[in-house]
């Protein structure tokens, strides 16, 4: 999910209109708690020393929209912005894919710039929608979950998505995939008992140490 200095991830800030961002001028794997940075829902710096990321209207837009959203990652996948650009509609090729779809992921493209103001993240979150994820087209991508654990590890999880499916397409050849109903079972199958993903996130914690 990294990519230097860029990409970011936010986390409501429970009971109020604020949330915590990732503070500028770092990578993701740098971030400690004292880098993060506090924002109302229209930019201002409430605490924290770091620099404010440029892109902070992606996630008031989804934020603001998604009262169901205390979560948002957004970042520069490899797989995921080649993918994306293709057109092709996203398929369950893989275990990871069915976590998306059907339906096919939206793609948000009306601009493939940086989303520095109020309606660009307001545009952006009508594209999202009530969906966990969008592709933002030759940009990345914005994903959201009612916690951290969710939206980290779809991120995680549509990269690989991607990763797989292109891998698929690159051989030349027809392939196949989950069919609709089936990858809509599966997903339920997948995500019980834990939709949290709480014990994939103690997989990611303990390789931290």
């Amino acid at each position: 999910q990294g990519d230097y200095i860029w990409g970011h991830v936010s986390v409501r800030r429970p009971g109020e209109d604020t949330f915590w961002l990732k503070g500028g001028g770092l990578g993701l794997e740098e971030v400690v708690p004292t880098d993060m940075v506090q924002l109302t829902m229209d930019g201002k710096v409430l605490d924290g020393t770091r620099g404010r990321h440029k892109e902070w209207p992606i996630h008031a837009g989804i934020l603001k929209a998604r009262p169901d959203v205390n979560c948002v990652v957004h970042t520069h996948p490899m797989h995921s912005i080649a993918f994306a650009a293709t057109g092709e509609p996203l398929r369950a090729v893989g275990h990871d894919g069915v976590r998306f779809t059907p339906p096919d992921l939206p793609r948000f493209d009306y601009t493939t710039d940086l989303i520095t103001t109020a309606d660009l993240g307001d545009r952006l979150a009508q594209a999202l929608g009530p969906r966990d994820a969008v592709f933002m087209l030759n940009h990345g991508v914005a994903v959201a979950g009612p916690d951290i654990a969710s939206a980290v590890i779809n991120a995680i999880f549509l990269e690989r998505a991607c990763q797989i499916q292109l891998l698929a397409m690159a051989t030349g050849k027809p392939y196949r995939w989950t069919p609709d109903d089936e990858a809509l079972a599966k997903r339920h199958s997948l995500n019980d008992p834990s939709p949290s993903y709480d014990t994939v996130w103690q997989y990611f914690k303990r390789r931290l140490k």
